[in-house]
């Protein structure tokens, strides 16, 4: 049975940013089977038709770049560097549970849909499934896996390699089939990982047939231990052990070189961009506008909770302009049009999932958000673009669609109990 969403004002996202002010949307098994102006199709029988009185829907946001196990202390690290901010954190991280990163998860998956956000790519240290699991139940979509470090690089550190690599596979199997679950095999970063790690890595996702994933030349202290160490900028160091390739994600990349841009856009690599959390920890800004004109793909992150305190693409999205300009003191540096590419489609092309997501037409998933924005001079494409950019935020959130199916609505979410997960998370801390 189709349904049919009419009475909205629909931005379809892509490079044209197409608009249709008083359209309509088909949806039949999971995929959207007609759009145009509502006015140019009378309705078929038996369709469910709803009416959305003309409110605004856009294509579902894609988070690049997350950590949702780390959501449970939000607030307990809020000053220093990189790594000054990670140092005061290790306590709290260290002694966490199977079943607080059970929660934290849950909390995270919660958050990010309620926010409009339909597809995340996830980066867990252990539980390499864990957040497939959860996004899977709730009805959204998750590429994820887990980020193996060299214990003898990182602080505190404990191995986790290769028992990510057999968390993998056991969740690629559990999840095989269910059309919303992917994933990668990935290394933490150049300075917590050997290179001999990066390598094997590198290698058992060629195997597997998955994208690789790592931070990269996030602050300017890694590019001088990568240097110290290797001789080699970040980027170079991957470049020259061969593990930059077609599809990989590279979050970060703050302190890159126009030399280095050339070889991530050489190797078909993509970037995830984490404007508020680079911010917050004092990163830097990085060079978006060069990535994007090099033909580096370049999506959108929150990160974690622990380094930006919410997952809010809406915010990621605004900040990222507002940086581009201060940097650059140039007010066309990077445009509404321009994030919006970054929060939809082009994190879909980071994703590896743009033949699937990130724009609104025939044949491809149904996944977008439905926003209750309002204008005083009333709806044009471009205010519903400035709007979404500048102005709305989660609480314009008021439906939320993803493979057809409506797993978020006016606030409570549809495919699961959230009263009793919400009250399995203060049972466990003591809350009342």
């Amino acid at each position: 049975m189709s349904t049919v969403f009419t009475n909205a004002f629909i931005y379809a996202g892509g490079p044209a940013h197409r608009c249709i002010p008083d359209g309509a949307i088909v949806i039949d098994a999971g995929r959207i089977a007609w759009m145009g102006p509502a006015a140019s199709r009378a309705p078929q029988a038996g369709e469910v038709v709803r009416d959305l009185g003309g409110k605004v829907v856009m294509p579902g946001m894609i988070n690049t770049h997350a950590h949702g196990g780390l959501s449970l202390h939000r607030g307990c690290g809020d000053e220093g560097d990189l790594f000054e901010w990670a140092a005061s954190l290790a306590p709290f991280t260290s002694t966490m549970t199977d079943e607080d990163n059970l929660l934290s998860t849950w909390m995270a998956v919660m958050e990010m849909v309620a926010h409009g956000i339909t597809a995340a790519c996830d980066c867990a240290r252990y539980g390499a499934g864990l957040f497939s699991q959860v996004a899977s139940t709730v009805g959204m979509r998750s590429v994820s896996g887990a980020l193996a470090n060299s214990p003898e690089l990182r602080p505190n550190g404990k191995p986790n390699w290769p028992s990510a690599l057999e968390e993998t596979k056991d969740a690629m199997a559990a999840r095989a089939g269910d059309g919303l679950s992917r994933f990668f095999l990935g290394a933490h970063s150049p300075y917590n990982c050997t290179p001999a790690l990066l390598v094997e890595v590198k290698q058992a996702a060629d195997d597997l047939g998955l994208p690789f994933a790592i931070h990269a030349a996030e602050s300017r202290k890694e590019v001088q231990i990568v240097l110290e160490r290797h001789g080699r900028r970040p980027i170079e160091h991957l470049h020259a052990l061969g593990v930059l390739g077609e599809g990989a994600i590279l979050a970060h990349c703050v302190w890159v070189q126009p030399h280095e841009i050339a070889m991530l856009a050489e190797a078909g690599a993509g970037v995830a961009h984490n404007p508020v959390s680079n911010g917050k920890l004092a990163s830097g800004i990085a060079p978006i506008r060069d990535l994007r004109a090099a033909g580096v793909p370049v999506g959108l992150g929150t990160d974690s909770t622990l380094s930006n305190n919410s997952l809010n693409l809406f915010q990621e999205m605004k900040v990222a302009v507002l940086l581009q300009r201060t940097a650059s003191l140039d007010g066309f540096a990077l445009k509404a049009t321009d994030a919006l590419a970054m929060g939809t489609h082009e994190g879909a092309r980071v994703l590896g999932w743009d033949d699937e997501i990130g724009t609104l037409e025939p044949g491809k998933a149904a996944d977008f958000v439905v926003l209750d924005i309002d204008h005083p001079l009333g709806l044009t494409p471009g205010r519903v673009m400035s709007d979404i950019v500048y102005a709305a935020g989660p609480q314009h959130v008021r439906e939320v669609v993803i493979a057809g199916r409506t797993v978020f609505r006016d606030g409570r979410f549809t495919q699961f109990d959230q009263d009793e997960i919400r009250a399995r998370i203060k049972t466990r801390y003591g809350r009342n």
